[in-house]
Formats: C-alpha cells, sequence, structure tokens
C-alpha cells in the first residue's frame, strides 16, 4: 500500500481565532475493533520518509506523499516512539494516532512541531503506560500556497477535511492516501481498534469527522478546542454536498467510535453529544479558550481517553 499523484501543498501551527474552544471525559471501555478494509488499488513500494530530527525518545521522519487517489501532494511527518528500531522489536506492529492540527497549516503540524509540547507530552504518557506506543501520523491540513496563507487567504480555501466538488480532495488524501503511504513504510496495525485520531482547532473538526466518516479505520478520536459545524464558503456552491459532510448527519449512521469534546457548551458540546446514538457514544467536557497554552494543559485527560479506547496490539 502507498501513494501517488499530484496537487498543492500544506500544514499547521498554532490556532487561530477561528478556532478558539476547549477538552476530555474518559470512558474505561475498550472499542470493539475490527479489520480495517484494505483500499483498492495496485501495492507500491515504501515511501521515501528522511530523517528530520531525534524528538522526545523517538525519530521525527518526512516525507511528500503524492496521492494517488486525490491527486493531491502534500507533506506528512511520522514521529516513531522509543525502541521502534531496536532489534527486539522488529517483529513488532504498532498503533497509530491521526494528528490533524489548526489553521493555518502550512509547512508544519503544531503536534510535531514545539506549538503545544505534544511529543514530549505522549512520549512521557507511553513511559508511564497510559496510552500504548504510538506511531504519530502529522500530515499537512490544506494544499495552500505560502502566499496565501501571508495574504490571509486560508479561512475562504478551508475544505473542512472534506472532498469538495472541484476542490482539493482532502478526505481521500488524509484517509487513503496518508494511511496506505504509512502502512506500507512502517509496523503500523492493521486493525482499526489501533488507529486513533487528534486533532485542534479546526484539525478537532477533522477528527471528529474522520472517525465519523470513516469508522473503518478508526475507534476513538479527540476534538481540542475544534468546531462540530461546518461553516466554510466553499460549500455555497454545493449545499448537498456540505450536507454529506456535516459531523451532525454523520451521527446518523451510528459508527462504533468514541469522541472527546473539549471544552464545549451549547452546539457543539453538550447538544452534539445528545444526538450521538449508541454505538456512538461523545463526550464534552468545558474548559478554557483555544490558546496554544491552554490545548497543551488539555493533553493529559485527552491522552487518558486515547489510551482508555486504542488498542495495544503487541499488548
Amino acid at each position: 500500500m502507498i501513494a501517488a499523484g499530484v496537487g498543492g501543498t500544506f500544514a499547521y501551527k498554532g490556532i487561530a481565532d477561528d478556532d478558539a474552544q476547549n477538552v476530555a471525559a474518559t470512558t474505561p471501555d475498550q472499542p470493539a475493533g475490527s479489520p480495517a478494509p484494505t483500499s483498492s488499488g495496485p501495492a507500491v513500494a515504501p515511501q521515501r520518509f528522511t530523517k528530520v530530527a531525534a524528538k522526545s525518545g523517538g525519530t521525527l521522519n518526512k516525507a511528500t506523499v503524492e496521492g494517488r487517489r486525490s491527486g493531491v501532494t502534500a507533506d506528512v511527518w511520522v514521529w516513531l516512539p522509543p525502541g521502534y528500531d531496536a532489534p527486539a522489536n522488529r517483529g513488532r506492529t504498532y498503533p497509530v494516532l491521526v494528528t490533524q492540527s489548526s489553521l493555518p497549516g502550512v509547512e508544519s503540524n503544531s503536534f510535531v512541531d514545539d506549538s503545544v509540547s505534544f511529543l514530549p507530552k505522549l512520549a512521557a504518557a507511553i513511559e508511564t503506560g497510559t496510552v500504548p506506543p504510538y506511531i504519530v501520523v502529522a500530515p499537512e491540513l490544506m494544499p495552500y500556497p505560502k502566499q496565501d496563507v501571508d495574504a490571509g487567504l486560508t479561512a475562504a480555501k478551508d475544505t473542512e477535511c472534506s472532498d469538495v466538488p472541484n476542490k482539493p480532495k482532502m478526505a481521500t488524501f488524509h484517509n487513503e492516501d496518508v494511511r496506505e503511504a504509512v502502512a506500507a513504510t512502517y509496523r503500523t496495525a492493521v486493525d482499526r481498534a489501533s488507529w486513533a485520531l487528534i486533532g485542534d482547532g479546526s484539525g478537532g473538526l477533522c477528527a471528529v469527522k474522520y472517525a465519523l466518516q470513516y469508522p473503518q479505520y478508526y475507534a476513538a478520536a479527540v476534538s481540542l478546542s475544534g468546531r462540530t459545524a461546518l461553516k466554510s464558503p466553499l460549500w455555497n456552491a454545493d449545499p448537498q454536498a456540505k450536507a454529506a459532510n456535516d459531523p451532525v448527519r454523520l451521527l446518523d449512521g451510528r459508527p462504533d467510535v468514541r469522541i472527546l469534546l473539549s471544552g464545549h457548551t451549547g452546539t457543539t458540546g453538550s447538544e452534539f453529544a445528545a444526538k450521538a446514538k449508541a454505538p456512538t457514544q461523545v463526550k464534552t467536557v468545558a474548559g478554557a479558550g483555544g490558546a496554544s497554552s491552554d490545548i497543551t494543559r488539555q493533553l493529559s485527560e485527552a491522552l487518558t481517553f486515547l489510551g482508555r479506547n486504542t488498542k495495544n496490539p503487541a499488548a
């Protein structure tokens, strides 16, 4: 499995004003988990990820992935947990945590840069056994050219992690192309019970949406200060497509996923959670706003939630 194609470039840093809201509650149950269906298409050779840095006891690598299904080209960072390359672990497979960060997200991902101190906190949680030793997958969020970011045009071009008609197919890129690229290159678990999502700001919207839209791939998701409503102007030309991607409407499918909303009230939090019907579970906890320091404070509870709702294939 892997990826190829053409497209733009994109990524993430911090949280924009548009992305402010908050974290977590937990459920003690382990998700059931069923085998994730493999994507159709020819198998491909592993991607050429290159080492960026040693971080938090693990290794941060990077590749530019060309999406053969989406036609999108963007950077993807992968953090390998401590011990991944140890000879004793060569036959071991690892759970995966996909991170989606906030707007504008060009040429970085806040979960693997130093914006919210995520990797140090994750490494500490792995050390204490709070979470399994995740492989972290951190794709760029959107195919923005840098000049659009500098001109403040990112909100106007936000696909909200969807395949908006006649726009970059970001849902296909993140959930098919990136998944294939990572699975072809690293020793990832194949069952959906071992895959989870976390996002902040606009990335929080993406994490929730993807868990509901692709439950064959993910068992759990955490939104740190993210919305649950679509509002990009790109939807104005196709309200039918917007309805098909609306997280509230996706709840109607009742996928077997666990979702944690951070710091939300009203429509985004309690009302959204109330609409969830079994086996979907949505927890929400009020909290501070969406500044990076607030996100950092939310991580402890978020990681506890993920640890309780993600399977460790080596356990």
